[in-house]
């Protein structure tokens, strides 16, 4: 009996609900930026008259600035930009030791650009780069293969400063890019600006398209 009326009393208590499920928001990562250009075909190693090339070393150690510094892959480099950059070519190598970033670069300097700047009056075409992108990454490609495979993570670009205004052009698709590919963002001073568009005409917005022009004329 002593049980019964124990619970009956019990009974008399109803038990608080479960509380309801807090939902979870879902988050959707953003898109990321497409950052390749049309595809541009590979361009066979020049077997030309080789144009000047100085190499400006930042960084690097002397054993590497030997490596970079081999004849026959600095003359086909000259041969590969002949027709593309007026020469004397100055070609940066630095290495960057406390972020482990190494690059290859061709300083891009006023009125030595041949052939780089393709415009309508609004869009812009950077697929005329690639022909200097395919001859640095030749360039890298051979160091690597033949003295330290870790170079073929060095990355290539064009540099190009015209008074206070700082360009940065580079290669995109699959690493270590082959230069095929042209990245359709461009660092302008200290900020990444793509252009919008398909194929090889690029639309980029306010006055990116007088800065580009500016820096590859």
């Amino acid at each position: 009996m002593l049980l019964i009326a124990t619970l009956i009393a019990c009974g008399g208590e109803t038990a608080a609900p479960p509380p309801e499920p807090v939902p979870v928001p879902v988050v959707v990562a953003p898109s990321p930026v497409e950052r390749a250009t049309a595809a541009v075909a590979p361009i066979e190693a020049s077997s030309g008259d080789p144009v000047q090339i100085v190499l400006v070393w930042e960084g690097v150690a002397a054993l590497h600035k030997g490596f970079f510094s081999e004849p026959q892959f600095v003359h086909q480099l000259g041969r590969d930009l002949a027709g593309h950059v007026k020469p004397p070519i100055n070609v940066y190598i630095t290495f960057d030791s406390d972020r482990h970033i190494g690059r290859i670069l061709v300083r891009l300097l006023p009125d030595t650009g041949v052939g780089l700047w393709k415009s309508d009056d609004a869009t812009v075409d950077l697929t005329t780069l690639s022909p200097v992108f395919q001859a640095l990454a030749r360039y890298r490609s051979s160091v690597a293969g033949r003295f330290d495979t870790r170079v073929n993570a060095f990355r290539l670009g064009i540099d190009s400063y015209r008074g206070a205004q700082h360009c940065r052009f580079a290669p995109a698709g699959t690493p270590p890019p082959d230069g095929t590919v042209v990245d359709r963002c461009v660092l302008l001073n200290s900020g990444e600006h793509c252009g919008e568009g398909e194929g090889t005409s690029l639309l980029f917005a306010g006055d990116n398209r007088a800065r580009i022009e500016k820096c590859l004329n």
